[in-house]
């Protein structure tokens, strides 16, 4: 039976790998998953030597036809250097496909036998089928391939439309190993965690320009839909399978870029959620999708906590440089309908933004002094993802370098949400450290309002950051405490976050 070994780096709760996985062995092939090293927030650590010898014993105990490797930007020099370690052991043909594949391609057929660009379930099929028949795999559709006579850019294919189509997300233990911490281990990595990652839609209905789905829209375009949704019937299955499998789990993220459904699809969904699954749930927003009636529909089936995405608190810097419509009183009305009917909020911000003016750093103070608390922040800070529009304008005025564009830079290691103590100009630090105290409601406002007019410190900001470094260590362990208390606050959790290098702004 032909062998398909699937790795993904730095991604225990890889939805996209575990469903390729699902959709092989759906096929009638072996689809083994191997999860190289686990995702540590701020302290992403390249394998060591033993690590990789791990990775290239259990190849050669595997003896795989077809290696297929799916990962985003930030970890192609790894993967890079991952398939040179396989090639030494294994003839396996090596095919990569995830986010950074489908952007840039041409930096991957490089080193790649076979590139896939765009959704991955029926290319990597047909390639196994094709290894299994002895048929050409020439022109395979949506696959760039290496051959004698050069590189073979094989036409898209339509995008799929119904995603009930797909089986769901693998989650048997048999199939799965991980390597981290110079040890292999057998079994679902994340077989113990508290939380259940699931989409119940596939492309995103706006278009950032920070974002990989601005890009996925052009790659994609003329080929169906971007945005599609499951039926609630086909949400439920895969969550009652989750549920039956993972004993330890206590709740449900919906990982959708934004959860926008029709009111019939949620009117539905709240009523079998509420019979069938009945556990708290998260899921993200855009302001502009929020709609009151919805969000009280949610909450009485067990919607405990929105992720909104906001960026900025300056509308010009919104629209003109992240390319995103709506206004900041769209944001103040979710955020006190939130308030209003119990739900929790954290916002997500954008900072380290190099064309980010004061004054928009002194319209986001202004806007989340603004919101009702208590309320939670994920602030990132920019990362040049390459050909996206944002850093495609910074390169053309000269801001950053090719070599600062991820890829080949790889500041997400240390610096995807951002920390406090990362250098960056002094002006900077000090506003991320007021921009970080919004959140904390036993500072008062004026008080923030009343530092950030301080010319004195916005020059020396170290006891500006100091007393914020504080004020969040204060906030994290209200958060920790809570999390312990509902049982949420797993192994898996802290050594994703918890850690003094890596402390987070909440």
């Amino acid at each position: 039976m032909t062998k398909v070994l699937l790795i993904t780096p730095y991604g225990y709760q890889n939805t996209g790998i575990r469903l390729l996985s699902a959709t092989l062995r759906e096929g009638e092939f072996e689809a083994p998953i191997l999860f190289m090293k686990a995702w540590r927030n701020n302290d992403i650590q390249p394998p060591t030597e033993d690590e990789f010898g791990l990775l290239q014993d259990f190849v050669k105990k595997t003896v795989p036809d077809i290696i297929g490797i799916g990962f985003g930007t930030p970890y192609l020099k790894i993967v890079s250097e991952m398939t040179g370690r396989l090639r030494e052991v294994s003839g396996a043909h090596i095919i990569w496909g995830g986010v950074h594949p489908t952007i840039a391609p041409e930096d991957c057929i490089e080193i790649a036998d076979s590139v896939c660009v765009g959704e991955g379930e029926r290319p990597l099929l047909d390639l196994a089928r094709a290894f299994r028949d002895g048929t050409p795999i020439e022109e395979t559709p949506n696959l760039w391939i290496r051959t004698p006579e050069g590189v073979r850019k094989n036409r898209p294919r339509q995008l799929l439309q119904n995603l009930d189509a797909l089986p769901y997300a693998h989650l048997a233990e048999a199939e799965m190993a991980s390597i981290e911490d110079g040890q292999l281990r057998h079994g679902n990595p994340s077989k113990d965690n508290v939380l259940y990652r699931i989409f119940a839609s596939r492309g995103c209905p706006f278009g950032c320009s920070f974002c990989y789905n601005s890009q996925f829209r052009q790659i994609f375009s003329g080929l169906g839909r971007y945005h599609r949704t499951r039926t609630v019937e086909s949400v439920m299955k895969e969550l009652e399978a989750a549920v039956a499998r993972l004993p330890k789990l206590r709740r449900i993220r919906f990982d959708d870029d934004t959860f926008v459904f029709p009111p019939s699809w949620i009117k539905e969904f709240v009523g079998e959620y509420t019979r069938r699954i009945g556990l708290p749930f998260d899921i993200l927003l855009n302001p502009q999708a929020a709609n009151e009636e919805t969000l009280r529909l949610l909450k009485e089936a067990g919607l405990v906590h929105v992720q909104v995405g906001i960026q900025s608190g300056s509308e010009d810097e919104v629209e003109e440089h992240f390319s995103r419509e709506g206004s900041n009183a769209q944001t103040l009305g979710l955020a006190r309908l939130l308030n209003d009917i119990g739900i929790e909020v954290t916002y997500d911000l954008i900072l380290d933004n190099p064309l980010a003016t004061r004054r928009d750093k002194e319209a986001m103070i202004d806007l989340l002094l603004q919101l009702p608390r208590p309320f939670a922040l994920f602030i990132y800070s920019l990362t040049n993802f390459p050909k996206s529009e944002i850093t495609d304008n910074l390169l053309e005025m000269g801001l950053i370098s090719p070599e600062e564009v991820e890829g080949r830079a790889t500041k997400s290691f240390e610096q995807f949400r951002l920390s406090l103590g990362y250098p960056r100009p002094a002006e900077e630090t000090f506003f991320a450290s007021l921009i970080s105290m919004t959140s904390k409601g036993f500072i008062p406002g004026r008080l923030i309002k009343g530092v950030s007019r301080n010319t004195f410190l916005r020059e020396h900001p170290a006891p500006v950051r100091w007393a914020a470094e504080a004020a969040n260590v204060i906030k994290l362990a209200g958060v920790a405490f809570r999390m312990m208390r509902r049982g949420e606050l797993s192994a898996f959790k802290i050594a994703e976050y918890a850690s003094f290098k890596r402390r987070l702004i909440q």
